[in-house]
């Protein structure tokens, strides 16, 4: 059948859909540079402020209310950022396209409306590890001195002096700190497995190894535990699913506390006056939210009411009564600020994609099931183009990572998107995608451009034999990993999808690896078992075999290549090389780059551009909708 699908698709020709039934297109600008759109609402930590995120003049600002006498601040900021607990300092995590960062502070009492630069390092990696509750001191790391690793520093608000607390051997990756600043453990790598060590309270500070986790296991901390000498986590030591569980620091015992068969648990929600997380949240098909309290879980549902709503935690007023949070529907939803000892709630705002779907509804983001060739359940979903008629014409839209997943009411623009230009939308999580479990995940070993690309292609052809889709008219899209499985899917199954879409997609593996930030030094291992050494000449062949780069010949359909000049991790000479291979075969091929982005795209110019690129391509490709020229180009170009 799958081949008889491939025939098919080399051959077919292009139909245009009825336009009878159709709603109306919704501008491109409307889903790139919402002009009248807010988000990234927070309460202060003394529930007296309000901050959010919003235009200001022709770009991006920041606003700050009083909620007492409702005097508005606002400055000329482009980037969302979190409340330090004095709710006087504004704290932002900065970074370019290269992926290099400084922690900034904004001071809201003085009349400066510049940021100050805590880590000014030149070509260094700086990040906030922890807010002190008790202190409006930071921990900050930052790789300043070691690019391949993290030191821990601690950043003292009254006088600016930044003092190093722990150096990194060079295998550390992961450092536990307490909320009175002081490291009380680290993770060090050995091997195939993570050594946890605590410091001896001596002046050399020497380490004492505690127990060991297996390099293949997750754990990751969540906070202190109320209970000395132990630590909230999610883990999957002797389980195949992330449990929330709280670990003695001293042997490694652990304690679940909460655990779903069925998928991992993915989220928290941290109570710093219980010092414990206060619910967790779990993914299988719609978000789920677990809270530990019987108010909060009030809350919650009070919140989604019966629908399939995701709730985002923003964050909580440092007494626990104020809850900042964003509810995402299909169809819209709101930024609120919930009352939790009134159990009452204020509408802040609505959420941005609702002024995308004023003048018409949006399709929902349909959870689906398939069963892959070899027996394992493949989860994804599938959004259906209003007004189109059965069989669709469709578009695969692959995540990246690959180790994230697709997530249900995630707000991502490009499936609206997609629908309102008339394509269904299908997003698979294939094998190696997260959450489900330690075995599905591990599944994906040695299987780049094999059983990860034919859970895509299985997945279509349940919808083929339902009638769902048109399987003359499939495109396949995606970045990072979503754009090297775009690519597979034209030069490793050839004629099976008419065109593809490639955003900082990956074309030659052993050049990925080569070429990583120093950075991944430590996640190299598992990067090695997925997809081989390139060291190795045998494991270098197969990776070749593997790499979109070697099959330029075999495109069957034009191909659209997107990248970011700044790029560290893909970097652009991915594209530039699979652009050269595709047109010395004489293939159809064109290429984007932007010269101020790096993986992705977060500036609404840069998103203008892809956005306009890719309706125009696809309409030429499946025959869809577009809605041509845009105003907001002449900006996107010029600014």
């Amino acid at each position: 059948m799958t081949a008889l699908i491939a025939a098919l698709a080399g051959c077919a020709s292009i139909t245009t859909p009825s336009t009878s039934a159709l709603p109306a297109l919704i501008p491109t600008r409307n889903f790139v540079a919402d002009w009248n759109g807010s988000g990234a609402y927070k309460i202060s930590p003394d529930g007296k402020r309000l901050m959010w995120s919003a235009r200001l003049g022709l770009g991006q600002g920041l606003f700050i209310k009083d909620l007492s006498d409702g005097q508005l601040q606002s400055y000329k900021i482009p980037i969302t950022g979190i409340w330090a607990h004095d709710s006087r300092h504004i704290l932002f995590d900065a970074h370019g396209g290269n992926e290099n960062s400084q922690v900034l502070a904004l001071d809201t009492h003085q009349s400066s409306t510049v940021a100050r630069n805590l880590t000014p390092f030149p070509g260094a990696s700086s990040h906030i590890l922890k807010q002190l509750p008790n202190s409006d001191d930071l921990i900050i790391v930052s790789n300043r001195r070691d690019a391949k690793v993290d030191d821990v520093y601690r950043y003292t608000q009254e006088t600016g002096e930044l003092k190093l607390l722990a150096n990194n051997s060079g295998l550390v990756s992961q450092w536990l700190v307490n909320d009175q600043g002081e490291v009380i453990g680290r993770t060090r790598l050995e091997g195939e497995e993570r050594v946890f060590e605590t410091p001896s309270p001596t002046p050399d500070l020497a380490w004492t190894s505690r127990f060991r986790v297996s390099y293949w296991d997750t754990v990751t901390p969540v906070g202190p535990s109320a209970k000395p000498g132990h630590w909230w986590a999610l883990s999957n030591r002797e389980r195949d699913k992330l449990a929330l569980v709280e670990i003695n620091l001293n042997d490694g015992s652990e304690r679940v506390e909460f655990t779903d068969t069925r998928v991992d648990v993915t989220g928290w929600f941290w109570s710093h006056q219980l010092q414990r997380p206060r619910a967790v949240a779990t993914e299988a098909g719609t978000q789920q939210w677990h809270a530990f309290d019987p108010a909060f879980q009030q809350a919650l549902d009070k919140l989604k009411g019966s629908s399939d709503a995701r709730i985002s935690i923003n964050n909580l007023s440092v007494d626990e009564r104020w809850m900042s949070a964003t509810v995402t529907r299909h169809n819209g939803g709101e930024h609120v600020l919930y009352d939790l000892k009134t159990q009452t709630f204020e509408v802040l705002a609505e959420l941005g994609r609702s002024r995308i779907n004023a003048s018409t509804p949006l399709p929902p983001q349909q959870p689906v099931t398939f069963k892959s060739r070899d027996g394992l359940d493949l989860h994804g979903y599938l959004s259906l183009p209003p007004g189109v008629a059965k069989p669709y014409p469709t578009v695969v839209y692959v995540h990246g990572g690959p180790w994230v997943r697709d997530l249900h009411q995630s707000n991502d623009t490009m499936l609206p998107f997609l629908t309102n230009r008339g394509y269904a939308v299908l997003q698979v999580n294939y094998r190696g995608s997260s959450g489900y479990g330690k075995a599905f995940e591990e599944a994906a070993q040695g299987e780049f451009a094999g059983k990860m690309h034919s859970d895509l292609t299985d997945a279509l052809d349940v919808l083929a034999a339902q009638g769902t889709i048109d399987t003359q008219r499939v495109a396949i899209s995606g970045a990072s990993y979503g754009g090297y499985a775009s690519l597979v899917g034209m030069t490793h199954t050839p004629g099976r999808f008419r065109c593809a879409i490639s955003t900082v997609g990956v074309t030659d593996l052993a050049a990925l690896l080569n070429d990583a930030p120093p950075y991944w030094e430590l996640g190299k291992p598992k990067w090695m078992r997925y997809v081989g050494d390139p060291s190795d000449p045998a494991q270098r062949a197969a990776m070749q075999e593997r790499s979109p780069l070697f099959k330029a010949d075999r495109v069957q359909g034009p191909i659209l290549l997107m990248h970011g000049v700044h790029d560290p991790r893909v970097k652009v000479s991915q594209s530039v090389q699979m652009a050269e291979a595709l047109r010395s075969k004489d293939k159809a091929v064109e290429m984007l780059l932007f010269d101020k982005a790096g993986h992705g795209f977060h500036r609404w110019q840069d998103n203008m551009i892809a956005y306009r690129k890719t309706e125009d391509f696809l309409a030429s490709c499946l025959g869809g909708r577009t809605g041509g020229f845009d105003f907001f180009e002449l900006g996107a170009w010029l600014f």
